[in-house]
This record gives C-alpha cells, sequence and structure tokens, in this order.
C-alpha cells in the first residue's frame, strides 16, 4: 500500500513539472510573438498657439415681429366668417361678424333721441337770447344733448366691435370658429402672423450682460434648417437679471423668403466684440471624453524605443471648427495623436504617418507663431 502511495506521488509531481516547463517556454515566446506585429501607424498633429473667437451660446425661441390671437372684444352669434384658413389678408379686411340686430335697433333709437335733444338745445338757446328762458334751463339743455350724443357713440362702438377686422396684415392660422356659434368676450378665433421679420428670444449667463450690445451680430440656427445659419442683430438686452442668474435678450432677423417660423426653436451664438489672447489648440479629434476626465495621447522620441505615446489628462476650453482650446496639460509643440486613440495604450510605441492629418488652420494661427 505504501509502495502504491510513492508511485502515484511521483507521477503528479512528474506532471506538475511538465506543466511548468510548458508555462515558461510560452512566457519565452511571448515577446518574440509580439515582436513580430510593427507599431501601429497613427496620425499626429501639433500643438498651436492660435485665435479662436469667443461667443456665448444660448437657446430660445423665435416669435413674429407682429403675431395675435384674434378674438372678439363683445359676445354674439357668429353670423358670417369671411376668411379662410391659412388665408393672407391685410390691415383692416373683415374676418368676422357677429349678430349686431339689437344694436341697430338700439343706435336707430339713439340716433332719434340725439336729434330731439339737438332741437331742444337750439330753441332754449334762442330762447335765452330772446331772455324768455333762463341760462339754467340752457344748461340742462345742453347736458340732455352730450349724454345723448354719448350714448349714440357708445352703441356705434359696440356695433364696431361685432364686426371683427385684421388688426394687420398677415398669414392666418387655422379657423377654430363656426357659423351660427356664439362667442364669449375674448374667445379666439384665428391667429394672425406677420412673419416679415422675426425676434429671437433667448437667455444668456449673467456674466455675458457686461458684453452686450444693441447692434452686436447674432447667428441663429433652427432643428428644420439643419446646418443653415442665419444673421441678426442684437435689437433689446433686459436691464433686470432673472432669478435663474441668467439675462434675457432679444435679437431681430430678417425672413424675406419665409422660411422660418414663430415658435421655431433656436439655437444662438453670440459673438464677442472684444479680441481674445491666443490659446493653445489641438484638434477636437485628439481628445478622448471619459466620466474620468479627458485626455490625449503625447507622442514624444525615447531613447532606443523611438516615438512612444503617453496618456495626458488636460482641461478643455472653447471648441470652434474642429479645434478645441487646451488650458491644462499640454505645451506648444507637442505633438497628439489625432485618430485611433483606441488601439492605444500609455508607453506603447507607434509610427507616426507621412504627416499629419489634420493641421490648424492657417488663418486661426496666431501672429508670429
Amino acid at each position: 500500500m505504501r509502495k502504491r502511495i510513492m508511485v502515484g506521488s511521483a507521477i503528479v509531481a512528474a506532471a506538475a513539472l511538465a506543466v511548468g516547463l510548458r508555462v515558461v517556454a510560452s512566457d519565452s515566446d511571448a515577446p518574440a510573438a509580439s515582436a513580430s506585429y510593427p507599431p501601429p501607424k497613427v496620425a499626429l498633429a501639433s500643438v498651436q498657439r492660435v485665435h479662436l473667437p469667443r461667443a456665448y451660446i444660448g437657446v430660445g425661441e423665435l416669435e413674429a415681429a407682429r403675431q395675435v390671437m384674434v378674438a372678439a372684444e363683445v359676445g354674439g352669434r357668429v353670423t358670417r366668417i369671411a376668411f379662410e384658413s391659412g388665408q393672407r389678408v391685410k390691415a383692416g379686411q373683415v374676418l368676422l361678424q357677429l349678430n349686431d340686430a339689437p344694436e341697430q335697433a338700439e343706435a336707430r333709437r339713439l340716433e332719434a333721441q340725439w336729434r330731439n335733444a339737438e332741437i331742444l338745445h337750439a330753441r332754449v338757446r334762442k330762447l335765452v337770447a330772446e331772455d324768455a328762458a333762463t341760462q339754467e334751463q340752457l344748461d340742462n339743455a345742453r347736458a340732455s344733448l352730450d349724454m345723448a350724443q354719448g350714448e349714440l357713440q357708445r352703441i356705434r362702438a359696440v356695433i364696431a366691435q361685432k364686426t371683427v377686422r385684421a388688426p394687420f396684415g398677415g398669414v392666418l392660422g387655422i379657423r377654430r370658429v363656426h357659423e351660427g356659434q356664439y362667442l364669449n368676450p375674448a374667445d379666439p378665433i384665428v391667429s394672425l402672423v406677420d412673419a416679415a421679420s422675426l425676434r429671437a428670444n433667448f437667455s444668456l449667463d449673467e456674466q455675458a450682460s457686461p458684453r452686450l450690445r444693441p447692434g452686436q451680430p447674432v447667428e441663429v440656427q433652427v432643428d428644420a434648417y439643419p446646418g443653415r445659419r442665419f444673421r441678426a442683430a442684437i435689437t433689446a438686452v433686459d436691464p433686470m437679471i432673472t432669478r435663474s442668474r441668467t439675462v434675457r435678450v432679444q435679437a431681430s432677423l430678417p425672413n424675406p423668403d419665409g422660411v422660418l417660423q414663430a415658435g421655431m426653436y433656436a439655437s444662438v451664438r453670440v459673438e464677442r466684440q472684444d479680441t481674445p489672447p491666443a490659446v493653445l489648440a489641438i484638434p477636437e479629434t485628439a481628445v478622448t471624453y471619459t466620466a474620468y476626465g479627458d485626455t490625449v495621447f503625447v507622442a514624444r522620441e525615447e531613447d532606443g524605443k523611438g516615438l512612444v505615446v503617453k496618456r495626458v489628462a488636460v482641461k478643455v476650453g472653447v471648441r470652434h471648427n474642429g479645434l478645441v482650446e487646451i488650458e491644462e496639460g499640454l505645451r506648444e509643440n507637442d505633438r497628439v495623436v489625432t485618430s485611433g486613440q483606441l488601439r492605444l495604450g500609455d508607453g506603447m510605441p507607434v509610427q507616426a504617418m507621412a504627416g499629419d492629418s489634420l493641421r490648424i488652420p492657417a488663418a486661426a494661427a496666431a501672429p508670429g507663431v
């Protein structure tokens, strides 16, 4: 029994030795296998000092220079609708007629009363001239005439309110009433918009308020026309800062071709008027954005290793036309990897392509750099 145990132990020891030799052999072959693959090729770009335009970014909404929901001023039954949905109308054009028969009858009665008061006033005035009536009688006749005239003007104003007209020229929206319907005061009838010129209402951080001026250029973009930029100009800056620590701004923009519509969501960019200092910048594709911070791979020559990349944490600033400002982490003329970062690791040797795939535009480069 003891001999069997000793033989089994010898077999297990021999097997373990064989496995160990295989592991050592495989480890010794790893450098040879990795050495058979050439360093990955990467595109590089140099850190340069450039002038990036500074701007304030905000969001807002477009509204027409003239837009209103046409509503009834007085109550009444709709007797006539004189427009169609989507129709273009002129200022003063009749849109809707409410029943004004009772008011018309009242107006005729008041006209007769006013004419009678006028005749009475003329008669008393003649009698006063002949000393046949007193001044008090003349004053009472004059007061009766004025009251009759006032009542007549009031009923005529009510009759005018029964006829709803377009307050200005523009395009009507969708009709909200039907013939025979009873309208209460302030009930909506139809929207009216004059979109020949628009306003962009937006908010910016309160820190921007000292640098905002009327006439300052503004760039507006809307989701309906991606990639298209509309030029505008600031017309008003609210002097009061809101509780959300923002300042409300209004800019006007022309709309001659009518492509923009009131109510559109707008992205707004306000260019700063002051000249910003030159900053360090790299192509935006060089930055890897993560929840733990922003990093770039910097390529440097090392003795015996050639070109090696190191992962460097950076602090980024403003972005413009594919460039990003580097506030901390890099120095001028450092070379950064602009593509293929997912294949790289810290300390890995790389091979640079023949030329940088992304270069800083010459127009953005700072003078003398």
